[in-house]
């Protein structure tokens, strides 16, 4: 055993804090690496003030064959840890705040170590509320389970390591059977865990096992006691705590999933149906029993005329109420879009005429809108996607996608979220606006076609009436011609229900008219079609004309 004096000296120029209390011990090494008993403890007291102090142990004296030696430091002579190993032997040593180690002092009455285990019956919450002797956080749910007779411990901060019996809980509050001897606060973080331990085992040298229930996801505290010849134990409340979840095998989640990745488009083949596809995650933690997941698409019903509202006044990037014109009827978590920002509606305020927002939802960035431009309130659809148990990270899900009916729409953007056996995880979100539609056209796929053969001429009536079977979104309209118009061009008219719907020209020496966007002009069940030629080319009028509507 190791000599030093009791008179620790308090000097300048460490990292230890002003008015602690610190324990010193050493003990001794030989050249095989034997360590000797410790020391007599060392007593060492800052004065409050600065918190750049050192603390220097004097009148160090070793045996003969000593290597080297180790220095222990600890709030209280019970619980120190090693913060310097294998020392060259001197007569003095300066702790200028060094960490802690893993390392606890050698102890002569040790023999044998036991080892226990306990269920822990509630997960950590952080101390919201606190009393003399009652402990609980606001959005625990511990109403329908008596925790009567178990334990509440405090498993970090003010009041770390104390463990009290319960006497009655509440939804939000456990009563103990006595006071706190140290008060938690706000800092403090308990569990809550069954009264009685576990043996799992005794060894006098590492490593130890032995068997627990294989629960996956179940928190279990483990201890190790250290104990003598005789089996009288350390005392418990000093004793190494270690809290372990239950894997279950290595596979098992232990928590909900994370916010997934996904791609949405048009499937090919007939319109009207938008694909899910490329659901990922950046890596496979807690998706292996994700069992399904929930879509949610926001769009605009493109059946619907234009839009009846529109931005009252300028609306800057960085402003947070939307007057509108006229009042809208948008609820309070709605989203509406504006040019290619969606935007999420927090407030209805004014009678409607202003809404108090949240900008660049969903991945949109926010952006100036001027006056009079279109505001489109979304409406959405839910769809739940099944997954198999172990899906993810399967060849499978390489060239996995899901088809969702949503045609005559303009999806502005959408959100995924997926569940496991844990619960929900975060969304994860997409945003479409950024195309020359500002947004993905589902439409519903076909065309009409409006003919007239031979040469062309002035004419009100060309060709037949067509009469529109089903409502439809309008992708686009355009003419064409067999023969090239020579020396002007063809002008047309497409009528709806005895007024111009749209108007294409076929210029001198073309065959093709520009394309119509036909967004903003849907067609209804049983709307009347018919093609009035207005303007023919004077040296050769072209011939066999072909008007399409697609949809």
């Amino acid at each position: 055993m190791p000599l030093v004096s009791l008179a620790a000296t308090i000097d300048a120029g460490g990292m230890l804090a002003g008015g602690e209390v610190l324990y010193y011990a050493l003990s001794a090494v030989d050249s095989a690496g034997n360590e000797s008993v410790q020391s007599f403890v060392v007593l060492a007291s800052i004065p409050a003030g600065s918190n750049t102090n050192s603390v220097i142990l004097r009148g160090l004296s070793f045996a003969t064959g000593t290597a080297g030696f180790n220095v222990y430091r600890g709030a209280n002579p019970q619980q120190m840890r090693r913060i310097a190993s294998n020392q060259a032997p001197a007569t003095s040593f300066t702790d200028t705040g060094l960490p802690a180690q893993a390392y606890a002092p050698p102890d002569p009455n040790f023999d044998h170590a036991n080892f226990y285990w306990r269920m822990e019956l509630q997960p950590e919450y952080p101390a919201t509320i606190v009393t003399a002797n009652t402990v609980g956080n606001g959005s625990a749910e511990m109403g329908n389970i008596n925790y009567a007779g178990m334990i509440v411990r405090i498993i970090s901060g003010t009041g770390a390591d104390q463990e009290y019996a319960i006497a009655s809980n509440t939804a939000t509050t456990l009563t103990l059977t006595q006071a706190w001897a140290v008060q938690p606060d706000a800092t403090s973080h308990f569990v809550v865990a069954e009264a009685a331990w576990h043996f799992g085992a005794s060894a006098k040298t590492s490593p130890v096992q032995f068997e627990i229930p294989n629960e996956t996801g179940v928190t279990l505290h483990i201890q190790g006691r250290g104990a003598n010849a005789s089996n009288l134990e350390g005392p418990p409340l000093l004793c190494t705590l270690t809290q372990w979840v239950i894997g279950g095998g290595g596979t098992a989640d232990l928590a909900p999933p994370p916010a997934p990745l996904f791609g949405l488009g048009p499937a090919v083949g007939p319109g009207g149906i938008v694909l899910l596809s490329a659901v990922s995650f950046s890596d496979f933690t807690n998706t292996h029993s994700v069992t399904a997941g929930t879509l949610t698409v926001y769009y605009w019903n493109e059946l619907t005329e234009k839009s009846p509202y529109s931005v009252a006044s300028t609306m800057g990037a960085t402003d947070t109420v939307l007057n509108l014109s006229p009042a809208g009827s948008a609820t309070a978590g709605s989203f509406v879009q504006i040019d290619q920002e969606v935007i999420q509606v927090q407030a209805v305020q004014n009678g409607g005429l202003q809404y108090q927002v949240g900008r660049g939802m969903h991945g949109t960035s926010a952006a100036t809108h001027q006056a009079q431009v279109p505001v489109y309130q979304l409406s959405s659809q839910v769809a739940v996607v099944p997954f198999a148990p172990e899906f993810f990270g399967s060849p499978l899900s390489g060239a996995w996608a899901y088809p969702v009916p949503l045609p005559d729409t303009r999806i502005a953007s959408a959100e995924l979220f997926v569940t496991n056996s844990k619960g929900n995880g975060p969304a994860g979100s997409m945003n479409l606006t950024a195309t020359i539609d500002s947004g993905l056209r589902t439409l519903s796929g076909g065309q009409y076609s409006i003919q007239v053969s031979g040469f062309l001429a002035v004419d009100s009536t060309p060709a037949p009436v067509l009469v529109v079977e089903a409502a439809h979104a309008v992708r686009d309209m355009y003419a064409v011609v067999g023969q090239q118009p020579v020396g002007g061009s063809v002008q047309l008219n497409i009528i709806r229900n005895g007024t111009i719907y749209c108007s294409l020209i076929i210029a001198d020496g073309t065959v093709i008219s520009e394309r119509v966007n036909g967004f903003g002009m849907p067609l209804a069940e049983e709307d009347q079609l018919s093609l009035s030629i207005t303007g023919v080319g004077p040296t050769s009028p072209g011939s066999d004309l072909t008007v399409i509507l697609r949809l």
